[in-house]
């Protein structure tokens, strides 16, 4: 185990000790490239403090930090805005001084985010980051990647003005290596899926490069003065705590000119470790506490800086899956890692100046190529082409403009799509007529024959979702051409908001245009169920009234419904059927009529019920079936913690209590009298006694029954019918 373990930490050694200098060649550079032996201890530093941390708290032991050339980069970049702002005169010492403490403040401040973020348990952040805008983030952030490379060989920024300095042949003799290494790496493992691929190529290219320079030129100091190794440093690591105390000194104009910056790293850190992370789950096969993840990693960087480091650092999937295939524990094997970077900071300087430029040169290639295959050419097959192209004007906008406008871009591209996706949702979640849907008022046999053939004169829409500009657009246009037509006899419009959780202040202009359209056309508009914060929109808006007489908002969709039932019949001069006798209801439905009726009263018990009386209670034997001459009624249902639900009300000409009566079965819901009235009462006795003294009353009695059971199915079956369709 432990020689496994040395093992694994020297690869990864190997694998840093070839990057370190080009993360520091990225930061110290042009002015500060005296002070390139010091950025290499700031590096090491930073390594060091990170994999302890890392190595004592993080969740999972396979956890790996390194630093990462997504975050040199943006570092390198601060250094530069720090270089611009100060003075030229500025004597070196106090321009390396000053940069390092920018440096050190845009680490502190990555980190103090980080756990902040962890401490909030935002850590599933990047679940609600759309896909897109991290896609073509990384792509653009592959770009970035990319010319650093060529930056480490050449010390310039690459662009229009640049790229023939590229194409004379000194400087293709230094690149063309550099990219074949980065080509052969990326070749090699997409054959070959070892983590030994890529410490084998680079112990491989050295092998060959010092063989070519031995034998074919045979001079070092020749190899040296074309640019082929990196910078010589001392043996001795230059490296001092910083002057924290010092920070106070700055100009504001100076932290102020690499702000936007310091805003990218922290970004780009917080994606980085995000993404490297869920992709250390999938290789570890493992859950990681992102939570967890995010404070120590922040914790890890804010106290590297303090402590004379201040590159971050973050997972490394690569390391991680080195360590879970050669079955070591990850945390032994960082603080090995560790020892090997303290004894590389104290006396292995020079051995950064036995590295071929290519090299590091040749990684960044790689790493830059790898992010852009993987996010611009393989999400070509993933993606919709909606996505591509947002990840591609991402991943062009970061490689032209930089790193935060390309965010701002996607961001922008990102909200675009949306809302051009979400227009296309339908805010109509149900649409029906009261035909098909009734409220829970059953009235008599007349009043529901009414309804069933004027029903289609009320119009119900159930809304649903978030309703923004550009779906009330679309609900609009389509309530439009649906009022307008020549056929339409619709009379009153309900719109059910109990599905809706708010919605855009804009919309409130489509909602009035609906309300000029149904004045225009003799509509009643009414709203039900509406959020009080929503009825106040749509107060302001004019679209509902306070009117007592002519109400147009209602807690809920049943009471709408009865309203416009009402107001039908009203109508039509049945809204006055005050009283429905039992002769009625079976002179109405059944051929039953003159002598026939004259024995039914002694059949029936006369009840004179006041509001608040109880007919019977749920869970009473079924012993008789009630006719509603007059008043009201509420069926209610015993639920939980004592409370009672009304289910429905009924009123004069309907039966009740008749399925559990014909069923045998216990009463199961409860009648309450809320209007006083008259009721007749069948038992099972007098029902006997009729069957066989007045056969012909007892079935237009059972035809009645019948035919109240199969009109509320068929007005169910209908429902249904309209709702799947």
């Amino acid at each position: 185990m432990l020689l496994r373990s040395v093992l694994a930490s020297a690869i990864i050694w190997i694998l840093m000790a070839s990057a370190i200098p080009a993360y520091a060649g990225l930061i110290f550079r042009g002015k500060l490239s005296g002070y390139f032996a010091a950025g290499l201890a700031i590096v090491l530093v930073s390594e060091i403090v990170t994999i302890l941390i890392t190595a004592l708290f993080s969740s999972d032991h396979a956890t790996q930090v390194v630093t990462q050339s997504p975050t040199a980069v943006i570092q390198g970049l601060i250094a530069a805005s720090v270089v611009g702002a100060l003075p030229p005169e500025l004597p070196p010492d106090a321009l390396f001084a000053t940069v390092f403490l920018v440096i050190v403040i845009s680490s502190a401040l990555a980190g103090i985010f980080l756990a902040l973020l962890g401490m909030a348990r935002a850590g599933d952040l990047i679940r609600h980051i759309p896909y897109p805008i991290v896609g073509g983030f990384m792509a653009g952030l592959g770009w970035l990647i990319f010319i650093a490379g060529f930056m480490v060989l050449f010390d310039l920024r690459i662009n229009a003005a640049s790229l023939p300095l590229l194409l004379v042949s000194e400087s293709v003799s230094l690149w063309l290596p550099a990219m074949a290494l980065a080509l052969c790496i990326m070749a090699l493992r997409m054959r070959i899926k070892s983590a030994l691929i890529m410490p084998g190529v680079i112990i491989a290219s050295v092998s060959l490069f010092y063989f070519w320079a031995t034998i074919a030129v045979g001079d070092m100091e020749t190899i040296t003065a074309a640019g082929w190794l990196l910078p010589n440093v001392s043996n001795a690591l230059s490296w001092t705590l910083p002057d924290l105390a010092a920070i106070a000194e700055i100009n504001p104009a100076v932290v102020a000119a690499s702000a936007g910056d310091v805003l990218t790293l922290i970004v780009v850190l917080t994606l980085n470790l995000f993404l490297r992370a869920s992709a250390q789950e999938i290789i570890v096969k493992r859950e990681l506490n992102l939570n967890r993840e995010c404070i120590v990693n922040g914790v890890a960087n804010a106290v590297s800086a303090v402590s004379g480091g201040g590159v971050v650092a973050y997972h490394a999937p690569i390391s991680s899956s080195l360590v879970e295939a050669m079955r070591v524990n990850g945390r032994l094997v960082c603080f090995i890692l560790a020892g090997m970077f303290t004894l590389t900071l104290l006396i292995g300087g020079s051995v950064f100046a036995l590295i071929p430029r290519f090299l590091p040169a040749g990684l960044l290639m790689y790493f830059g190529l790898q992010f852009m295959k993987e996010w611009l050419v393989e999400s070509w097959r993933k993606l919709p082409r909606q996505d591509y192209l947002i990840v591609a004007i991402i991943a062009l906008a970061t490689a032209l403009l930089g790193s935060l406008p390309g965010i701002a871009i996607g961001l922008v591209g990102a909200i675009v799509a949306f809302v051009l996706e979400y227009s296309r949702m339908e805010v109509i979640k149900q649409e029906y007529t009261g035909r098909f849907h009734r409220s829970n008022l059953d009235r008599s046999f007349s009043q529901n024959q009414l309804l069933q053939k004027e029903g289609d004169k009320i119009l119900i829409l159930r809304l649903q979702g978030f309703i923004f500009f550009g779906t009330a657009y679309r609900f609009y246009e389509h309530v439009k051409s649906r009022i307008s037509g020549a056929d339409s006899r619709i009379r009153f419009m309900i719109l059910d908001f109990k599905s809706v959780r708010g919605f855009d202040v804009s919309t409130i202009v489509d909602f009035q245009k609906l309300k000029r359209l149904t004045d225009e056309k003799g509509i009643e508009l009414l709203v039900s169920s509406a959020l009080p914060h929503l009825q106040r929109l749509l107060a302001d808006g004019a679209l509902t009234t306070s009117d007592q007489a002519k109400p147009a908002t209602f807690d809920d969709l049943d009471h709408a419904l009865e309203w416009c039932e009402s107001a039908l019949l009203k109508e039509h001069n049945l809204q006055a059927a005050a009283r429905v006798t039992v002769a009625q209801q079976l002179t109405e439905q059944t051929n039953i009529g003159g002598r026939d009726l004259d024995a039914l009263p002694k059949y029936l018990e006369r009840m004179e019920a006041k509001a608040g009386d109880t007919i019977f209670k749920q869970g009473d034997a079924a012993d008789a079936m009630y006719f509603i001459e007059s008043g009201r009624v509420d069926v209610l249902l015993q639920v939980e913690d004592e409370r009672e639900l009304r289910l429905r009300s009924m009123t004069a000409g309907v039966v009740i209590g008749e399925v559990g009566f014909y069923l045998g079965k216990a009463r199961t819901a409860s009648i309450i009298v809320t209007e006083g009235g008259i009721l007749q009462r069948l038992s099972h006795e007098a029902l006997r006694q009729m069957e066989a003294t007045d056969p012909q009353t007892a079935s237009a009695i059972h035809v009645l029954i019948a035919s109240i059971l199969s009109d509320r199915l068929s007005t169910t079956n209908r429902l249904v019918q309209e709702l799947v369709d």
